[in-house]
C-alpha cells in the first residue's frame, strides 16, 4: 500500500456516481479532507468544531482561496457507513490493535485521535490498523481503516 498523507483515502471502491457536488467556500481544499458546511452553507475544511455540520470527504483538490464563496462547486463523498477509509493517526497516540472496534474523534480535517473516544455528532469507527514499518515511516502514529458513524450530541 502506498501511504498518502492528504486525508481520508477511500478503501472501499467508490464510483463517480457516489460523488455529490456543493458550493465551495473561499478556501483551499485537499482531496481527502473532511468537509463541513459553514454558516452560509458553503463547504469548507476549516471547522470550528467537528459537529453537526460535517458532510463528507473531499473527492478532489481545489484551491479557491483567492476566489469567491459559491463561485465553484467541490465534489465530495457523503458520510456513509458503507464507505471504508484509510486515515492517518494524529497526536502522540500510536494507532494499535486495541483500538479496533472503538469509535474515535476526528482530530483535524485529515486525521483521527485514537486516544479520544468522546465524539460530537460524528466519529470514526476503526475496523483495522496498520502500524507496519512502512506505515509508521509514512506517519509516526500509523494508519486506521474504518468508517464514519453518527454519535450522540454530547454538548
Amino acid at each position: 500500500m502506498r501511504y498518502l498523507l492528504n486525508g481520508f483515502q477511500p478503501a472501499t471502491p467508490v464510483g463517480p456516481q457516489g460523488i455529490v457536488y456543493a458550493n465551495q467556500a473561499a478556501v483551499s481544499i485537499t482531496k481527502g479532507d473532511c468537509l463541513f458546511a459553514d454558516a452560509a452553507g458553503a463547504l469548507t475544511n476549516t471547522p470550528n468544531a467537528f459537529a453537526s455540520t460535517f458532510v463528507g470527504v473531499a473527492a478532489f483538490s481545489y484551491d479557491n482561496s483567492g476566489g469567491t464563496t459559491r463561485a465553484v462547486k467541490i465534489g465530495y463523498y457523503p458520510a456513509q457507513a458503507g464507505i471504508l477509509y484509510w486515515v492517518k493517526g494524529e497526536t502522540t497516540t500510536l494507532v494499535e490493535a486495541s483500538h479496533v472496534g472503538l469509535t474515535v474523534d476526528l482530530e483535524d480535517c485529515d486525521s483521527i485521535d485514537a486516544s479520544d473516544t468522546t465524539c460530537l455528532y460524528y466519529g470514526f469507527l476503526i475496523t483495522e490498523v496498520d502500524v507496519s514499518t512502512e506505515a509508521v515511516a509514512a506517519n509516526t502514529q500509523g494508519f486506521a481503516k474504518g468508517y464514519f458513524v453518527n454519535t450522540a450530541d454530547e454538548s
